[in-house]
C-alpha cells in the first residue's frame, strides 16, 4: 500500500513540474500542504517589512535574518535575555564591538558550541591549568638561563642579547602562530584527523630544516632569532596538530575505557624510541658537524619518515564515520531498501575494498557522492531574498518545523548541487546521521522523477518530495543505525568540520 501511494504521489508531483493543474488530483494529505496560502507574484507583490525567518547561532552570538520589503535580506546581531521568554534587543555600537571580540575569543580559545559541548567542570579545570602552565613556563626560563650560563654562555649585555631571552622569543613566536592556526583549522581535526596528522609531520620537518639553516647564516642574535623562531613556528604547529589528532587515536585504540592506560603505555614506547633516536643522532654527529653533512642526513630521513607515517595511518583501521563514508553508506542503504527488501550497508573492510571514498576515507572520490553540505551559513544559501527564495524557505520550514534539521535543496540544478542541511541548537548526532540519510533519499527521489539534471523543481513538488522522504526516513532510520552498529561502525560521532553554526528557522505561520 505504501509503495502504491508513494508512486501515485510522486508521479503527480512530476506532472506538476509541467502542469500545475495536476495538483488538484493529489490525495488530501498532500493537498493540505500545497494549499497553504503563500504570497505569489500575482497575489501580493510585497512582503511584510523586516519579517524574521531565521536566527543563526554562532560562537555565543545570535544573528537575526529577515526578509526586507525591497526583496532582499537584512542581518542584525542581537542579544537575548536569559529569561523564560527571551526578549531580543538590538546591539549598540559598543555592544557590537564587544560582541565581535567575544566571538573572536571563543573561536580562538573555546571548543565549538561551548559550554554545551564540554563537561560542566571544563572552565574551572582550565582556569587552574592556565596558572599552572604560566608558573611552569616561568621556572623553565630560569632553568634554561642557569644551564646556559653554567656552560659558559654569557648572559651579560642587553636583555635582548641574553640567550635565554632569545630562546623565549623563539618559542613565543611559535606559540602565537599556533594560536591563529588552531583558530582557523581546529574544526577539521575532527573531520580529517589522519590527513592533518600527516600534514603535521610534514610541517614539523619544514621547521627542522629552517632551524638547521642557523649554520648557514652569520651567527648574530638577530639571525639566530629569525631562523630559530621561523623553524619553531612550523615545529610547534606540527606538534600541536599531531597531539590533538593523536588524542582521537588513543580514544579509538582504547576498547575497554582504558584511555589513561593506553596513553601512558604510548609514552613509555615513545621514551624508548627517543632514546634510540638520541643514540643514533649522537653517533652520526661524531662524523661531522658541517651544514652539508647535516642537510644530507636531513633530506635522506624526510621520505623515509613520511612513508612510514602513511603506512602507520593506513594500518590504523578506525571505523570512524566521516562525512564521505556516511554519505556512501546512506546512499547504498536507501538504494537497496524497497517494499520487499531491507536496506543494507557495507562494513569497514568492504568499504576499504570498494575504494568508494578518497584518502583515509576523509575525502569524496566521486563528485556524485557529495550530495550534502552540513551546517552552512544561511546567507550563503539564501542570498537574494526574492519571493521565490521566500516561498522555498517556507516550504522547507513547514516540513521540518518539528525536526532538529532542515533540508534546503538548491533552486537551480538540484540534482548536481549539494543539498544544504541546517541544524537547530538542540541537534544530536542521531539527527545528523538522519539528515544525511534523508538527503540521500531525497537526491534519489529527484533523480527518479526529474527529467534532466538541469531541471528545476516547483515549490509544490518539492513539498511533496520532502514530505514523502521524511515519512520514509522516520520509518527506516532505526534500521539504518542498527545496520551501522552491526557492521562495526562507530555511531557515537560524525566526523565533519563543525564550525558551530546552528539555526532556528521560522515557517510562514510563525510570528
Amino acid at each position: 500500500m505504501y509503495g502504491q501511494r508513494h508512486a501515485l504521489r510522486s508521479s503527480l508531483a512530476l506532472c506538476s513540474l509541467h502542469n500545475p493543474r495536476c495538483l488538484r488530483f493529489l490525495p488530501p494529505v498532500s493537498y493540505r500542504f500545497i494549499s497553504t496560502k503563500r504570497p505569489t507574484a500575482l497575489q501580493n507583490s510585497s512582503t511584510p517589512k523586516q519579517r524574521r525567518f531565521a536566527v543563526e547561532h554562532v560562537d555565543g552570538r545570535e544573528q537575526h535574518i529577515s526578509w526586507t520589503s525591497r526583496g532582499g535580506i537584512e542581518k542584525e546581531w542581537k542579544e537575548s535575555d536569559l529569561a523564560e521568554c527571551p526578549r531580543y534587543t538590538s546591539l549598540t555600537p559598543w555592544e557590537s564591538i564587544t560582541g565581535r571580540v567575544s566571538s573572536w575569543f571563543r573561536q580562538m580559545f573555546l571548543p565549538t558550541n561551548y559550554p554545551h559541548s564540554v563537561h560542566p567542570s571544563y572552565a574551572r579545570y582550565h582556569i587552574f591549568q592556565f596558572f599552572e602552565t604560566t608558573l611552569g613556563t616561568l621556572v623553565s626560563v630560569l632553568c634554561n638561563q642557569a644551564l646556559l650560563s653554567s656552560v659558559g654562555v654569557s648572559a651579560e649585555g642587553s636583555i635582548f642579547g641574553a640567550v635565554a631571552v632569545q630562546w623565549i622569543i623563539k618559542d613565543g613566536a611559535g606559540e602565537i602562530a599556533k594560536l591563529f592556526f588552531i583558530r582557523r583549522f581546529s574544526p577539521y581535526f575532527d573531520s580529517h584527523p589522519k590527513t592533518f596528522n600527516f600534514s603535521g609531520e610534514a610541517i614539523a620537518y619544514l621547521g627542522s630544516g629552517l632551524q638547521i639553516a642557523t649554520l648557514l647564516v652569520n651567527p648574530t642574535p638577530l639571525n639566530f632569532v629569525l631562523c630559530a623562531a621561523g623553524g619553531n613556528i612550523f615545529k610547534l604547529i606540527g606538534n600541536a596538530i599531531w597531539f590533538t589528532t593523536h588524542i582521537k587515536f588513543v580514544r579509538y585504540f582504547s576498547q575497554q575505557g582504558n584511555v589513561g592506560d593506553v596513553a601512558a603505555k604510548e609514552e613509555s614506547q615513545a621514551s624508548i624510541a627517543q632514546l634510540f633516536g638520541y643514540a643514533a643522532g649522537a653517533g652520526l654527529l661524531t662524523v661531522s658537524h658541517s651544514a652539508t653533512y647535516l642537510y644530507s642526513i636531513f633530506f635522506l630521513s624526510i621520505p623515509i619518515h613520511l612513508i612510514t607515517t602513511v603506512y602507520m595511518l593506513r594500518v590504523a583501521t578506525f571505523e570512524l564515520l566521516t562525512l564521505p563514508r556516511v554519505t556512501v553508506l546512506a546512499h547504498d542503504f536507501s538504494e537497496s531498501d524497497d517494499d520487499t527488501n531491507k536496506g543494507t550497508v557495507m562494513s569497514f573492510a568492504e568499504m576499504e575494498t570498494s575504494r568508494r571514498t578518497g584518502v583515509f576515507g576523509e575525502f569524496y572520490k566521486n563528485k556524485r557522492d557529495r550530495c550534502v553540505v552540513l551546517a552552512p551559513t544561511v546567507s550563503q544559501v539564501v542570498s537574494s531574498g526574492s519571493l521565490d527564495d521566500q516561498d522555498r524557505w517556507y516550504t522547507c520550514a513547514s516540513v521540518f518545523k518539528d525536526s532538529n534539521y532542515l533540508l534546503y535543496p538548491s533552486p537551480q540544478s538540484p540534482l548536481t548541487t549539494p543539498i544544504s542541511v541546517f541544524y537547530s541548537p538542540s541537534v544530536t548526532s542521531d539527527d545528523m546521521f538522519k539528515s544525511i540519510l534523508h538527503a540521500s533519499r531525497l537526491r534519489q527521489h529527484l533523480e527518479t522523477f526529474l527529467p534532466s539534471p538541469e531541471s528545476e523543481i516547483s515549490h509544490q513538488s518539492l513539498e511533496v518530495f520532502l514530505d514523502e522522504t521524511k515519512v520514509w526516513v522516520d520509518a527506516r532510520f532505526d534500521q539504518f543505525k542498527l545496520q551501522l552498529e552491526e557492521k562495526g561502525w562507530r555511531t557515537d560521532e560524525l566526523g565533519f568540520a563543525d564550525h558551530g553554526r546552528r539555526v532556528t528557522w521560522y515557517s510562514k505561520d510563525d510570528p
